[in-house]
């Protein structure tokens, strides 16, 4: 066992107490699949496998934050919960902070526009690994989950499809929606060779879905 995989340990117990009953969508499921889709690119594109692993595992705190507030919380909120997090683990502090830099900004994608902040391997590993996991088969079960946890329909047609600019604190109306301007988006905006050629056709797997649901409800 080397030492990510003792430190996963030690936080897992933690963790998996803090994100029970999660209704948004980020469970300890998707936390453990984003951790294995970061060490996969890891593997590829090189960077520290610590920061890479653990950024990964604890990148969504703010998610339950927000559940527990009522509105939306920045992953920057989020930080000193992370860092209680990570305290029994003793890491350095050049590990810690480069691992709270990574959760920090792996919501920070401008579909197309020039990225901030998101400027070293491992945070870029970090957000495409979240990414990863948000669309294909996975991401289309997750969005409706939380859709119909939420109370949000599966289409408006009424509701222009596109939206010009995303916002993470401004929620899609619906499922499709949601799926057409940030998942099919995401697919587009990795920042590695690796990710990119995972999510071509996690991808092609979401529009066709959009297409053909909005062509048979018409």
């Amino acid at each position: 066992m080397d030492k990510l995989e003792n430190y996963i340990k030690i936080l897992s117990t933690k963790m998996k107490v803090y994100f029970d009953g999660d209704a948004t969508g980020h469970s300890i499921d998707h936390l453990e699949r984003t951790m294995k889709y970061a060490l996969k690119l890891q593997e590829k594109e090189g960077g520290d496998r610590v920061v890479v692993g653990i950024a990964a595992y604890i990148h969504d705190v703010h998610r339950i934050m927000g559940t527990q507030q009522g509105r939306y919380v920045s992953p920057k909120e989020s930080l000193p919960v992370v860092e209680n997090f990570l305290k029994d683990l003793n890491l350095s502090s050049k590990r810690i902070n480069h691992i709270l830099h990574a959760v920090e900004h792996h919501e920070e994608y401008s579909f197309g526009q020039e990225k901030v902040a998101v400027d070293d391997i491992e945070s870029k590993i970090v957000q495409d690994a979240d990414n990863l996991d948000a669309i294909g088969a996975v991401g289309l079960v997750r969005t409706i989950k939380y859709c119909i946890a939420h109370n949000i329909p599966i289409y408006d047609p009424n509701i222009p499809l596109y939206r010009n600019e995303y916002s993470e604190s401004i929620g899609d109306k619906s499922s499709i929606h949601h799926i057409y301007n940030k998942l099919i988006r995401l697919g587009k905006n990795m920042n590695t060779k690796t990710a990119k050629d995972i999510a071509k056709q996690k991808t092609k797997l979401l529009k066709d879905f959009v297409k053909m649901y909005i062509d048979e409800v018409s």
